[in-house]
C-alpha cells in the first residue's frame, strides 16, 4: 500500500520535544482537534475523552487496559498537523505518567507508521512536539499530511501499568491547511 505521507523509513528515539508551562509559543499556529474523531484504548469512568480535551490541566484520561495505551485521531481529510501538545504532571501522578510515547501517522488507522518516539525527562508541564517529513527526494516539510494521528504511550515512570495524561491538542500548519 502506498502512502502519500512522506515518513521516515526508520524511526529513531528522539529527545526533540520542548517543555513549557503554556503553549504562548504556538500562538501562530491553530488547534484544528475539535474537527476530529478523538478514541482511547480504553478510560476509566469518568476519565475519558471528554476530560482529555477539556482545557483543564487539573483533569486526566485514565487509562484502563494493556500497554500500550492509545489515543487515536481521525481527520476526515487530510490536514498538516505541525506540533503534538501533551500536558503532563510527574509530581502529581508518579508512576501514572508516561515515560516513552510514540507518535504515528497515517492515511488509515490500520496502516500507521511511527514518526517519533520520545523518552521524557520529569515531564511538568506542556511537551510540545514539533512534527516534520523528510521526503525520499530529500525534502522537508514542517508539518506532516495525514488524516490519523495515534499517540502511544509504551511505557511509565516507576514500572506503572496505566497512565494519566491531562491535555492533547494538535496544531495545524500556519497557512491554514
Amino acid at each position: 500500500m502506498q502512502v502519500s505521507m512522506p515518513l521516515p523509513n526508520q524511526f529513531q528515539e528522539s529527545d526533540h520535544y520542548i517543555q513549557k508551562n503554556s503553549l504562548n509559543t504556538l500562538k501562530a499556529y491553530k488547534e484544528i482537534g475539535e474537527s476530529a474523531l478523538w478514541t482511547l484504548s480504553s478510560a476509566k469512568q469518568g476519565n475519558g475523552i471528554f476530560q482529555l480535551r477539556d482545557s483543564n490541566s487539573e483533569t486526566f484520561w485514565q487509562s484502563d487496559g494493556p500497554i500500550p495505551h492509545l489515543v487515536t485521531v481521525q481527520f476526515q481529510q487530510k490536514v498538516r498537523i505541525s506540533h503534538v501538545a501533551i500536558y503532563l504532571d510527574l509530581k502529581t501522578d508518579e508512576s501514572y505518567t508516561p515515560e516513552v510515547l510514540s507518535i504515528r501517522g497515517g492515511l488509515n488507522v490500520q496502516c500507521l507508521r511511527e514518526i517519533r518516539v520520545l523518552r521524557l525527562e520529569n515531564p511538568n508541564g506542556w511537551i510540545i512536539v514539533p512534527l516534520s517529513c523528510v521526503a525520499p527526494d530529500g525534502s522537508s516539510t514542517p508539518y506532516i499530511y495525514t488524516m490519523n494521528v495515534q499517540i502511544a504511550v509504551i511505557q511509565m515512570f516507576h514500572s506503572g501499568k496505566d497512565t494519566h495524561v491531562r491535555q492533547v491538542k494538535l496544531f495545524g500548519h500556519e497557512d491554514g491547511s
